[in-house]
């Protein structure tokens, strides 16, 4: 049976206080570029230093306007019965591939801890055996937490998700 009819949903999104700290970490970038560009003494690594302040400032654009077309989504559940991650404007532009999963039971698991651990964390990825999103963060939310929460949000639509630990 098709439960196309009951449309998207969203799975997860990205806190509201994530995106100020990437916007000024990008825009604070820009401007150290721009600042070392109009005091570099020579002509080589000033044109580099705008150069790198245009990439950054592009970046901080970007990072807005990504806000404004996928509204902080994550993960979103499509009608036609996929998980998937929804592409930013940079990964259109590169043609990277939609990451997505489709299955009765999707496996979650905990990939290895990051090295320097950021406020992103825990992160897990969506495996349906053939296809699979890598590193979804979870802002410090416990994956058994997020896989019970989004099962809920799933129910009736023939999906589960399953946590498989990595012991």
């Amino acid at each position: 049976m098709s439960t196309a009819w009951k449309g998207s949903i969203v799975l997860l999104r990205e806190p509201p206080g994530a995106f100020l700290p990437r916007l000024g970490y990008r825009a604070l970038i820009a401007g150290l570029c721009a600042f070392a560009a109009v005091f570099s003494p020579w002509t080589a690594l000033s044109v580099l230093a705008w150069v790198a302040a245009a990439v950054a400032g592009l970046l901080a654009v970007l990072a807005v306007a990504n806000i404004l077309l996928n509204r902080r989504v994550l993960l979103r559940y499509t009608g036609a019965g996929s998980i998937e991650w929804p592409q930013s404007i940079q990964e259109r532009v590169l043609r990277r591939p939609l990451e997505w999963v489709a299955a009765r039971e999707v496996v979650v698991t905990n990939p290895p801890v990051a090295a320097m651990p950021g406020p992103a964390e825990p992160r897990v990825s969506l495996s349906d055996g053939t296809r699979s999103i890598e590193r979804v963060p979870l802002y410090g939310a416990s994956p058994e937490d997020f896989v019970e929460q989004t099962n809920r949000a799933l129910e009736g639509r023939g999906v589960t998700l399953r946590f498989e630990t990595g012991d």
